[in-house]
C-alpha cells in the first residue's frame, strides 16, 4: 500500500507539475475558491467508502481535508485582502543571520501561533461536539454517537478546518499586531 501510494503520488507530481502554477493562481484569486474549497472535501467526506466497522480512517481524512479547506480559504481571503501573492514578480527572498533578536522573535511567533491553534481546536472541538450533541440528542462522552458519519464528519471538518483558518489568517494577524513580523 505504502510503495503503490509513493508511485501513485509521482506520477501524479510528474504530470500535474506543468499546471501548479495555474491551480496556485486559480485557487488565490477566483471568486469561487472559497466555495469550492469547502464544499468539494465536505463532499469527499461524506461519500467516504462505507466498512463493516469503525476505522478512524474515515476521521483522520475528514481532518486532513478539513484543515486543508480551512487553510485553503484563508490562504484566499490573504490573497484578496491582505497581501496579494501575484503582487510583485520579483519576489526576493533572502536568509537574515539568526541572532538572538531573531531567534527570540521566532520563539514568540511560534508561542503565539501554536497558542492561537490549540486554543482554536479546544474552542470549537467543544463548541461543534456540543451543538450537534444537542442537535442529535446524545451525550457528548458517548464516544459511539461520535463515531456515527453525521457526527463524526462535521464535528472533525468543523473544527480542522477553524484550526487551518487560525493558522492562515488570525495567527498572521495577531503577529502583525504584536509586532512580530
Amino acid at each position: 500500500d505504502v510503495i503503490g501510494g509513493a508511485l501513485i503520488s509521482a506520477v501524479l507530481l510528474v504530470l500535474l507539475y506543468p499546471a501548479w502554477d495555474m491551480i496556485d493562481h486559480l485557487l488565490l484569486t477566483s471568486p469561487f475558491c472559497p466555495l469550492l474549497s469547502i464544499v468539494v472535501p465536505l463532499v469527499l467526506c461524506y461519500n467516504y467508502p462505507k466498512l463493516d466497522y469503525y476505522s478512524p480512517t474515515r476521521g483522520d481524512t475528514t481532518t486532513i481535508l478539513g484543515a486543508g479547506a480551512g487553510a485553503t480559504v484563508g490562504f484566499w481571503l490573504n490573497n484578496q485582502y491582505a497581501a496579494p501573492a501575484y503582487a510583485s514578480e520579483n519576489l526576493q527572498l533572502r536568509f537574515p543571520l539568526i541572532a538572538s533578536k531573531i531567534a527570540v522573535v521566532v520563539l514568540a511567533r511560534f508561542s503565539v501561533g501554536i497558542f492561537v491553534v490549540l486554543l482554536t481546536r479546544k474552542l470549537m472541538k467543544s463548541v461543534v461536539l456540543g451543538v450537534l450533541g444537542y442537535w442529535y440528542k446524545f451525550p457528548i462522552g458517548d464516544l459511539e454517537a461520535r463515531r456515527r458519519l453525521e457526527v463524526e464528519v462535521p464535528y472533525k471538518f468543523i473544527t480542522y478546518s477553524s484550526v487551518g483558518f487560525s493558522a492562515t489568517v488570525i495567527v498572521p494577524l495577531l503577529h502583525e499586531l504584536l509586532g512580530l513580523m
